[in-house]
């Protein structure tokens, strides 16, 4: 595969055969929007699934059997969010945890990086949207860029009231972009690495007419084309992260796939289900002999009137009604139903945790907790393969640019401090079985000192000030009341 030197050289002169090379997935048969909806509720992408169960159209006949027209009986088509919980609860066990920052020596430079990080870019949310889009969409990528950041302040000039920008310096920001932000493609070497990242996206100009664009990243430089009735270069300007400045990732399939066909079948009978429960639900109504006056069908308080007749002893007869119900629904269809919903559950590595399930559950110990969950940890670290390093690439990109651009006199020293960011999992942490195991290690013996044990408490505001506190009621405590005398 050309390089992206190669590439850039050989199509200089020719800006759309440039994009034509750049522009191409690494998937075929990649197809984001029809996965984006399928996330939302639409159920058409497979022959089988529950949207396109056609409706039924009935004969309408009169009361001697002829045919006088047709109607059209709605089914019904149920759709259970299987993919969002799917997507949901993977999300939050790889980003949805506590975020910590650390590094091997506490800088300036690393309180600068986790401003930067927490405040700036907020990327625990943007990592929780890079992976729900990726999950969804099969791919998703996080673009970061340098902002300008100003005071507006308001000055009076030859009488007039004019607004002041001045010029701070530079922020960082970064977008995630998905398939309604325009299309994008990575490029990768012969070794793997993406040495481009071109996107292309719709714009308007000054006077409301769309105008598309389209950026090509590498390492060195940012290239701007605007399409003109044709594509042309716009401008080129250098690279100042140093680095291509993208997160990109990818994967095979929706996180739903694998489990697709049983969603189908899920929604599909309880579709039948809900139909067949409509039609038994007002019971049917069976009339035996002469009815004088029958109910209408939408009548209230309905009543059945029978001709009384008299035979010729002087006996008097009527005729009878009784309705017709259906008592329960088949065992074999609660059983399927169970079994698929929980195989859609398994098979996706997600804890089931509704309220039926764990109602019943009571006090459960920290190592129970974890086995309960460990599918759901041991898919959570598969596909950290794909999330875990680029939430690494999203580190070293925020270094470049701060060490760039927003605080150059920090270069080289944040690449030094070692930083990382971690977040753990969302599993609630057995504090009394740890402190119970670590007394026993000790013989019995105190494990936290006072000052230790109120500063991890959730209750008081400063443990330093929570200690004294304490230390002054036991010293009141143990003084002598001098009140007392012999």
């Amino acid at each position: 595969m050309p390089s992206i030197k190669e590439i850039l050289t050989a199509h200089t002169e020719h800006p759309s055969k440039l994009l034509d090379v750049l522009c191409v997935d690494t998937n075929d048969e990649r197809e984001p929007e029809e996965f984006r909806e399928e996330y939302e509720g639409e159920r058409t992408r497979r022959t089988k699934s529950v949207g396109n169960r056609e409706n039924k159209v009935i004969d309408v006949l009169d009361d001697d059997g002829v045919k006088t027209g047709e109607k059209t009986v709605y089914v019904s088509k149920l759709v259970f969010p299987f993919p969002r919980k799917v997507v949901r609860t993977a999300t939050h066990f790889l980003f949805g945890g506590k975020m910590s920052i650390s590094s091997d020596e506490n800088t300036d430079a690393i309180k600068e990086f986790s401003g930067v990080w927490e405040k700036d870019l907020k990327m625990q949310t943007a990592l929780k949207k890079l992976a729900r889009t990726c999950m969804i969409e099969t791919k998703a990528a996080m673009i970061f860029y340098p902002q300008q950041e100003a005071d507006e302040t308001e000055v009076e000039i030859d009488g007039k009231v004019e607004t002041k920008k001045e010029i701070k310096g530079l922020k960082l920001r970064v977008r995630v972009l998905d398939n309604d932000s325009g299309e994008f493609f990575p490029h990768f070497d012969d070794y793997g690495d993406m040495d481009a990242f071109t996107r292309k996206f719709s714009t308007t100009d000054i006077e409301g007419k769309d105008v598309q664009r389209a950026i090509i990243y590498t390492k060195d430089m940012i290239i701007h084309m605007v399409d003109e009735s044709g594509w042309n270069h716009d401008k080129a300007v250098v690279n100042r992260f140093g680095k291509i400045p993208v997160v990109y990732v990818e994967q095979d399939e929706p996180e739903w796939e694998s489990v697709a066909t049983l969603i189908d079948d899920f929604e599909m009978r309880i579709s039948r289900l809900a139909d067949t429960n409509d039609y038994f639900a007002e019971p049917l109504l069976k009339l035996f002999g002469d009815v004088e006056k029958a109910p209408g069908k939408d009548e209230v308080g309905k009543m059945v009137q029978f001709k009384m007749k008299e035979d010729l002893d002087g006996k008097i007869s009527h005729g009878d009604a009784e309705y017709a119900t259906w008592d329960q629904t088949p065992e074999s269809v609660k059983l399927e139903l169970e079994t698929v919903n929980d195989g859609i559950f398994s098979m996706t590595s997600t804890p089931d945790l509704s309220f039926n399930n764990i109602k019943g559950i009571g006090t459960v110990s920290g190592i129970a907790l974890k086995l309960m969950f460990l599918d759901a940890l041991i898919k959570r670290e598969e596909k950290g393969e794909i999330f875990f390093d680029a939430l690494n690439r999203a580190i070293s990109v925020v270094i470049a640019g701060i060490a760039g651009m927003t605080n150059i006199k920090l270069e080289g020293q944040l690449e030094k401090d070692n930083v990382r960011v971690n977040f753990t999992d969302q599993l609630p942490e057995d504090m009394a079985a740890a402190i119970d195991t670590l007394v026993i290690a000790t013989g019995g013996k105190p494990i936290l000192s006072q000052e230790s044990a109120a500063s991890i408490s959730p209750y008081p505001v400063d443990a330093k000030e929570e200690v004294e506190r304490l230390k002054s009621e036991q010293a009141a405590a143990t003084k002598p009341d001098e009140s007392f005398q012999m």
